[in-house]
């Protein structure tokens, strides 16, 4: 499939080969704390024969890595026993390295359990900086030695339940690391998911599922409830609480229970969902340690911070403004038919009309992409009918997406959000509306720059196995903006730039491996919005109050101190050292939240009635109206707004 169907694939060949190694040990052991010198000696051999072996279907590196890091997994529950068995030298001069790039195997056994002693200490550091009685207390040197020991005891406990979750996993498990080291070497975006990934990836791009609406987490084996999703039918109940340790799982009324007790969580978690409509039987270990039987019957969830979300905010002359938040550009992928981000974005505008609102505020900040078809159709609802963007494929030939929407929803001012993480869809439309003199774009210096399109491919299609094989999700065309220009490495740049906490730093599609070029190709013939001259006197007045915005000054100057922290990677494991490194970065990051003094005047007086409250999400909603208020951006926003006549 990669070879005939990927938009570039590369030769395999030494090179290929050699990336994949790389990346390979580098996703296996990010730290180089597991593998010695000596073991990575016996797998120099392989670096540039894993090309045919992908080839071939040959996975004896694979089978070796493997074997070689099961063995150490052994060595290591022993290992870290022995070490958190004692106390600490905190009074010692030395340092860890968590940059992968400039650490370096162990020569011997020694020195890998020195290695280890080093990172097991830095783990015990944290925990005891950020233990609550710790900070209350803030004990001098000397006197902390209970704190050290309960820190020891909670480091062991962590990593003893890490060693035995890894110990439980097969080869298959690990697999797909492989699988995706070589596939990485195509291009960033082109990977591979096993069945449960590809199961986790339909939940997160269409922000629903079938199941009972709990959140577990795995405590020393127990598939434990760690919060209950509001509306699901465990919250439903009213009979099970955070906190409850699920034994055993039965299927419909009459099915055997299962016990899964030590069972790996993400497989405890397969056998609980199911369709709607079936029943579910869970065995619970209650808080006061008696066990219960409760039968549930499973639901559609909806993970509401997938969804658009709505206001009206108002300024201090109370005139009225709308906005919305777009967290990304979801569709349901197994129902055409099911809730997308289109559709709720039509019906937010329409909310919002009724407002009498002057102005609207499109926020597609950390929005990572989705469904090109809906960002298409969301395009529409601002430009009406007309192209979008174009596409070429890995044979050359171009096709131009058109918007088939008839008229526009909007035709009132318009303002995009973005930021570094904006990527993908959000890139289309961001650039779409912008060539088009739709809208003005706010942020920082660009977005993220993924000018690629995947597509998903199940592998059992095939039929080589009776067995469910995943999907491989590959890279079949790029797309370019209406001008001809390609989104990829170089983004979108806004109309209106701020600064933000990624601004100065690595972070984006040219900072990736194996990444696209940047090219371009014919702009084709579209029609620009009415209002361009009045968007450019706009833009020129807001451009003159951001650059003299002493809050926008500070988060500059703050942005830029961000990279040099991003570049230190040295920490010291000296008491008082440490606590001076960890308070001044910590000062750093709450040099931030100095902004939090920072407020834009505006009061939300409507939100949303796409995705109803429930009551547990009625906090959540609170400190959402709060931030807000507190959004340099979103106050930049609405003074651009209030610019237009």
């Amino acid at each position: 499939m990669l070879s005939f169907l990927h938009y570039h694939a590369p030769e395999v060949d030494e090179k290929f080969s050699e990336g994949v190694y790389k990346k390979y040990l580098e996703s296996l052991d990010p730290q180089k704390l597991y593998f010695l010198e000596s073991e990575i000696d016996e797998f120099y051999p392989y670096r540039k024969k894993l090309g045919n072996a992908f080839i071939n279907g040959d996975t004896e590196f694979f089978d070796l890595s493997i074997t070689h890091l099961q063995r150490k997994i052994v060595k290591l529950e022993a290992l870290s026993k022995k070490i958190l068995s004692r106390s600490f030298d905190f009074s010692k001069e030395e340092n860890i390295t968590l940059d992968e790039k400039n650490n370096s195997y162990a020569k011997s056994i020694q020195q890998w359990e020195d290695q280890w002693r080093k990172y097991l200490k830095y783990l015990t550091l944290i925990e005891m900086t950020t233990s609550k009685k710790e900070a209350e207390k803030e004990k001098p040197e000397n006197s902390n030695a209970v704190s050290e020991e309960s820190a020891r005891k909670r480091v062991l406990e962590n990593m003893t339940d890490y060693l035995r979750q890894f110990k439980m996993k097969k080869k298959s498990d690990l697999f797909s690391v492989y699988v995706n080291a070589i596939t990485s070497q195509y291009d960033p975006h082109t990977a591979y998911f096993s069945v449960k990934e590809k199961e986790d990836f339909d939940f997160k791009i269409s922000g629903q599922l079938e199941g009972i609406g709990a959140i577990l987490q795995d405590k020393k084996g127990y598939a434990t409830i760690a919060e209950l999703i509001a509306g699901g039918p465990a919250w439903k109940s009213k009979k099970i609480e955070v906190g409850d340790k699920i034994l055993k799982v039965a299927q419909g009324k009459h099915g055997k229970s299962k016990n899964i007790l030590g069972l790996l969580l993400s497989d405890s978690i397969r056998l609980i969902r199911g369709k709607k409509g079936s029943v579910v039987r869970l065995t619970l270990q209650k808080k006061d340690g008696h066990t219960e039987e409760i039968s549930l019957v499973r639901d559609i969830i909806e993970q509401k911070e997938t969804f658009a979300k709505g206001a009206v905010l108002e300024d201090e002359d109370k005139n009225s403004y709308g906005y919305i938040y777009l967290p990304e550009f979801y569709f349901n992928p197994n129902n055409k038919n099911g809730r997308n981000a289109a559709s709720d974005l039509r019906k937010e505008i329409e909310q919002l009309k009724e407002k009498n609102i002057k102005g609207l505020v499109l926020d597609l900040r950390n929005n990572s992409g989705g469904s090109l078809e809906t960002a298409l159709d969301i395009t529409g609802l601002f430009i009406g009918k007309g192209p979008v963007v174009q596409v070429r494929r890995n044979d050359g030939k171009k096709e131009t997406l058109s918007s088939n929407i008839k008229s526009p929803l909007w035709k009132g001012p318009l303002i995009v959000l973005v930021n570094e993480a904006s990527a993908s869809a959000s890139e289309i439309l961001a650039g779409a509306l912008q060539d088009y003199k739709r809208a003005l774009i706010i942020g920082g210096p660009q977005t993220y720059g993924k000018g690629t399109v995947q597509t998903l491919y199940p592998l059992d299609r095939f039929r080589l196995s009776e067995k469910n094989m995943g999907a491989l999700k590959f890279t079949i065309s790029k797309f370019y903006r209406v001008n001809g220009s390609s989104t990829q490495l170089k983004g979108v740049q806004p109309d209106l730039i701020i600064p933000g906490r990624y601004s100065y730093t690595k972070f984006g599609e040219k900072d990736q491996e194996n990444p696209m070029k940047w090219d371009s190709i014919g702009a084709i013939p579209y029609r620009r919005w009415e209002n361009e001259t009045e968007l450019k006197n706009v833009k020129e007045k807001v451009k003159n109050r951001i650059q003299t915005n002493p809050d926008i000054k500070f988060l500059d100057k703050l942005a830029r101190s961000m990279q040099m922290f991003e570049e230190d990677k040295t920490v010291p494991l000296q008491w008082k050292k440490f606590q001076a490194d960890k308070k001044e970065r910590k000062e750093k990051n709450k040099a931030f939240d100095s902004l939090k003094n920072y407020t834009n005047g505006l009061a939300v007086t409507s939100v949303s009635i796409v995705y109803p409250l429930e009551k547990l999400a009625e906090d959540q909603e609170k400190e959402w109206k709060k931030n807000m208020g507190r959004d340099i951006y979103l106050g930049t926003a609405i003074e651009t707004l209030r610019a237009y006549k």
